[in-house]
C-alpha cells in the first residue's frame, strides 16, 4: 500500500472510531429512551428465568448460552404475563437463533413449540407486522 491509501485508510478509520466513541457515550441516554417508551419493559433476570435457561440448555437447540438466557427470560416473563391476565404477548427478534422459524420459514422447533406453549407470538421486525399471526394463534 501506498503511503496517500494509507492515509485514506487512516482517516477513514479514524472516522469511523470518532463515530463509535460518540455512540458510545449517547449510549445510556439511548438505553433510557428507550427503557421509558411506552409498550417496552424492561427487567432483570431473575432466579427463575436463569434456572430456565439451564434447562434450555440441555434440549441441543444449538443455541449459545446468552441466547439461552434471553430465551429464558422472554418463555418466563410471557408466562408470568399470561397468569396475570394478559392476552396479546409479543417478542420481536431480528436474530435468526431465536426465531421459530428457518431461513425457508419451515418452523424450527422445539423453538417454535417453546413460544406456542408460553403464549408468546414472535414477529421477526420491530413494527410488528411479520410474519404475519397465524389462525389459531395464543394472541387470536
Amino acid at each position: 500500500m501506498d503511503a496517500e491509501d494509507c492515509g485514506t485508510v487512516r482517516r477513514v478509520l479514524d472516522r469511523y472510531e470518532a463515530a463509535v466513541l460518540t455512540e458510545l457515550d449517547n449510549l445510556d441516554v439511548r438505553l433510557r429512551l428507550l427503557q421509558n417508551h411506552p409498550g417496552v419493559e424492561v427487567f432483570p433476570l431473575r432466579d427463575e428465568m436463569l434456572v430456565r435457561a439451564v434447562e434450555l440448555s440441555t434440549q441441543n437447540m444449538d443455541l449459545k448460552p446468552f441466547d439461552q438466557a434471553i430465551l429464558a427470560a422472554v418463555l418466563v416473563r410471557a408466562e408470568a404475563l399470561r397468569d396475570e391476565g394478559a392476552d396479546d404477548v409479543s417478542f420481536c427478534e431480528l436474530d435468526g437463533d431465536l426465531q421459530p422459524w428457518d431461513k425457508n420459514g419451515r418452523s424450527k422447533q422445539p423453538l417454535r413449540g417453546l413460544y406456542d406453549s408460553a403464549g408468546v407470538w414472535v414477529y421477526g421486525d420491530f413494527a410488528m407486522e411479520n410474519p404475519p399471526r397465524r389462525p389459531g394463534s395464543p394472541e387470536q
